[in-house]
């Protein structure tokens, strides 16, 4: 999920006492969250991440020290809206929250690969996406009429909206909306440190103001 290369910035960290928390988007593929760059869907509860080399190159335990292998995740919410920003939306992703433990590299400032996670919660927000917010009005201000069929992006919206559900209710974890997250101080029950809590509630802000 990460550009950087291996060992850029990189740390080896031990088994750390309690689990970390970091922060990634997954593709939603057939209700499941897929892994971007790898062809993994997340179970519920426990991941055990493994080496996806076919050769004898493949590491013996993951993360591997000289590899790309293991559950990849940054530390703070801003880091995934930029790597998800572009000129147009890849289709079906949605941002979350994991819990991370077992061994651990640390990639500096930007992230971490982690040996085992576990899906925390799921956000209803896509920030990067101005076109995220679900019951957008489907002309600019003007209102729908009521004979009127509704769009094609507000139905994609609303499968996405029940897609999103179902994967949520697979893992056994909260979907809720970044401000809702800040509001009702889950993220701060997880243990989300207090700048990050601050950047999601921004983030929340910019994608509750909808399209521009």
């Amino acid at each position: 999920m990460c550009s950087t290369s291996p060992d850029a910035g990189r740390e080896d960290v031990p088994t750390p006492a309690s689990p970390i928390l970091g922060w990634r988007i997954w593709n939603l593929a057939a209700g499941q969250l897929e892994s971007w760059t790898v062809t993994y869907r997340w179970v519920p509860g426990e991941n055990v991440a493994r080496c996806l080399v076919s050769n004898s190159h493949a590491c013996a335990s993951s993360p591997g020290g000289r590899c790309q292998c293991g559950f990849w995740a940054l530390w703070a919410p801003t880091q995934c809206v930029h790597l998800a920003s572009g000129p147009t939306e890849p289709p079906w992703q949605v941002m979350g929250l994991i819990s991370a433990w077992g061994n651990v590299v640390v990639h500096g400032r930007e992230g971490f690969r982690a040996e085992r996670a576990a899906v925390l919660c799921l956000f209803t927000d896509r920030p990067w996406s101005p076109t995220a917010i679900l019951g957008a009005p489907s002309r600019r201000g003007l209102p729908r009429s009521p004979t009127e069929p509704p769009s094609q992006d507000v139905i994609r919206e609303a499968d996405h909206r029940n897609a999103m559900r179902g994967v949520a209710a697979r893992h056994g974890v909260p979907l809720v909306s970044l401000r809702g997250a800040v509001a009702l101080g889950l993220l701060s029950e997880l243990g989300v440190p207090m700048e990050q809590v601050e950047a999601a509630a921004r983030l929340g802000a910019i994608a509750s103001a909808g399209p521009s």
